[in-house]
């Protein structure tokens, strides 16, 4: 069997994704599946860019006046996926939901994330026009179904993907991500930060020196909950200070995308009083990124909802102590290594960062399993599990396998 998996999401002009979990998945799973199998399964990567650039309906596209995106995605795109080099392909492989074509001359695997719009919906309309939110859910809502097989990145997708949808549950199979080996690295390093590599990074980012950090990494948009995280930071920060001790400080690693984001961000500042106590460090590099993390005494995330939880696995790996929501797909990352509580329940939230603070001993037992747990999410195991998930699609599509030449390697586009 011939695969052609979809790497658009590598692209950084290409909705964003490359900076965000999707572009983490992808660029791990290529890795993943460069690995020599001998299960006859011949991988190789195409993307948008390759495919729908050139000849007369990407000008005609590129003069719309609006709607370029969609058009391109779903009008210019499926007719390219079954002509020329893409003829070669038993099946394609989307890696996220939102990115497949509605409608496909060629059979293809679909990776769902999360059906988070879908979940939250009340939340997601607020800040979108009606038919446009409407809209872009059937064409994503299309695409899952007309899919051969459906890839599951956590058992709370693929159970949410068979009760909102309909899809049995044997036509998914469910393949947890994994964490990138530098994340445990910071486990070890969190035992040997020196007082002049704290005050080098606190300088560097502006973090006030000698007070612990609470870390948030992610994004900023509605199902993040921005708000009550500032609100339990913001509990957590007065009674510190009401019973004495270190008084920690709020530090939010992540890209604020848009106005109403900021608008977002600064107003809850403001309402909790959290603006001195709050450091956005913004967007940062993977080595700013592993020096927080080694830096950070509390983990805390208080998602409304999660396909997966990556930056919680991420969190676990370092050696961080967690607190986070007990919905969704979290719990079952985090197991029983961190605390949980309802994302909404603002002083569950307080006390529980409250007691990694002030107990450390049982913060630092916690941050142990909960490293020993991540060790189980591999991004080999990822890869391996979507072969598996290739083998039943081709069983599906009644497609024998037969041995290819590259025994199983994943090829660049054209090679």
């Amino acid at each position: 069997m011939r695969v052609g998996f979809d790497i658009s999401a590598l692209d950084p002009e290409f909705k964003c994704h490359a900076q965000r979990g999707i572009g983490r998945y992808v660029s791990e799973l290529v890795r993943a599946l460069s690995v020599p199998s001998d299960d006859g399964l011949d991988v190789e990567c195409f993307d948008h860019k390759s495919l729908i650039t050139k000849g007369v309906g990407a000008k005609i596209v590129n003069a719309l006046p609006a709607g370029r995106t969609t058009a391109r995605q779903q009008l210019l795109y499926p007719l390219k996926l079954n002509s020329g080099e893409m003829k070669k392909f038993s099946f394609l492989h989307f890696p996220a939901h939102m990115d497949a074509p509605a409608w496909s001359s060629k059979p293809y695997v679909l990776t769902v994330l999360d059906l988070i719009p879908l979940i939250l919906q009340d939340l997601y309309r607020a800040n979108r026009p009606g038919w446009r939110f409407s809209f872009a859910r059937w064409l994503e809502i299309r695409a899952i179904r007309q899919a051969a097989f459906l890839i599951a990145i956590s058992e709370t997708t693929a159970q949410d993907i068979n009760r909102l949808l309909g899809v049995p549950r044997d036509r998914i199979l469910v393949t947890p991500l994994g964490v990138d080996e530098s994340f445990f690295s910071d486990f070890e390093r969190r035992k040997s930060v020196t007082e002049d590599e704290s005050l080098s990074l606190r300088i560097k980012l502006g973090i006030p020196v000698g007070r612990p950090i609470l870390l948030y990494v992610g994004g900023h948009d509605e199902r993040k909950n921005i708000r009550g995280l500032i609100e339990i930071a913001s509990e957590a920060v007065r009674e510190v200070e009401r019973t004495g001790g270190d008084v920690p400080v709020l530090v939010l690693a992540g890209r604020v995308s848009s106005p109403k984001e900021e608008e977002r961000l600064n107003v809850a500042l403001w309402d909790f009083s959290m603006a001195s106590d709050t450091v956005n460090v913004g967007y940062v590099s993977d080595e700013d990124l592993h020096a927080l993390y080694a830096e950070s005494s509390v983990f805390l995330f208080p998602s409304l909802y999660e396909g997966f939880g990556l930056p919680v696995l991420e969190a676990m790996a370092a050696g961080v102590p967690v607190a986070c929501s007990n919905v969704s797909s979290m719990p079952e990352v985090l197991g029983d290594t961190g605390l949980t509580f309802g994302p909404t329940d603002i002083r569950a939230g307080a006390k529980a960062v409250l007691k990694l603070l002030k107990e450390p001993e049982m913060a630092r037992s916690l941050a142990q399993a909960a490293h020993e747990r991540s060790r189980e999410f591999t991004w080999e195991r990822t890869g391996r599990l979507t072969r598996e998930a290739y083998r039943a699609a081709g069983e599906v599509l009644g497609i024998e396998r037969q041995a290819a030449p590259t025994q199983g390697m994943l090829r660049a586009g054209g090679e």
